[in-house]
């Protein structure tokens, strides 16, 4: 009968052997952790900005989108719709109050904005302060159905100053875009911007 020569003792230090070729080193995985955290530092700070630009465009295509809406009821309708926020019961642009002429929806949906908050519509504000009431759409800084103490819709500053650059003066405090409690009808994480400048169509 023939035996293969095999000890236990060379059967031990071969598995000793197999496995200190498959540890990673200490400083291995340091340099692997560090270089993650690298990528992870460059990475981040950009998806964040990308994350933030989709929302102000989103912002400003949903407000014009209102606009849109606005036009389509005051021309079925010869009235503008009424005002509608937070503590509203009907929103005017999905729902038929009794209005002569109503022939909507005039949106498909009506959205939280970007940043969670709702979204409202005001025609008794007078955001140029002309004397004249606008129309204009409020992104307010509560969320939908909570109370005008949810603050959880807050629209980052940053993100205001860059819908108010796009569609007008760049000034939280003036012109078609207010907010952040630095016009005369936004309150702090909140954002009013005119749509319709003097109850004009």
């Amino acid at each position: 009968m023939f035996l293969f020569p095999f000890s236990s003792k060379t059967a031990s230090q071969s598995s000793i052997f197999i496995l200190t070729k498959r540890v990673f080193t200490l400083i291995e995985l340091v340099v692997v952790i560090a270089i993650i955290a690298i990528l992870a530092a460059i990475i981040a700070p950009n998806a964040f900005r990308a994350i933030e630009k989709a929302k102000v465009a989103r912002a400003i295509s949903e407000t014009r989108t209102i606009k849109v809406a606005a036009l389509d009821y005051y021309s079925d309708t010869g009235n503008w719709p009424p005002t509608y926020g937070l503590t509203s019961a009907v929103n005017p642009f999905l729902t038929d109050s009794g209005v002569n002429g109503w022939d909507g929806p005039y949106v498909e949906k009506w959205n939280p904005h970007p940043w969670g908050g709702n979204v409202g519509w005001e025609i008794d504000i007078d955001l140029d302060d002309d004397g004249i009431n606008d129309g204009n759409v409020l992104l307010d800084d509560d969320r939908p159905e909570t109370s005008y103490s949810d603050n959880q819709g807050r629209i980052p500053l940053h993100s205001m100053i860059k819908i108010d650059e796009t569609i007008d003066d760049g000034n939280l405090a003036t012109g078609y875009v207010q907010g952040d409690g630095r016009g005369l009808h936004a309150a702090s994480g909140e954002l009013v911007i005119m749509v319709i400048h003097d109850g004009a169509p």
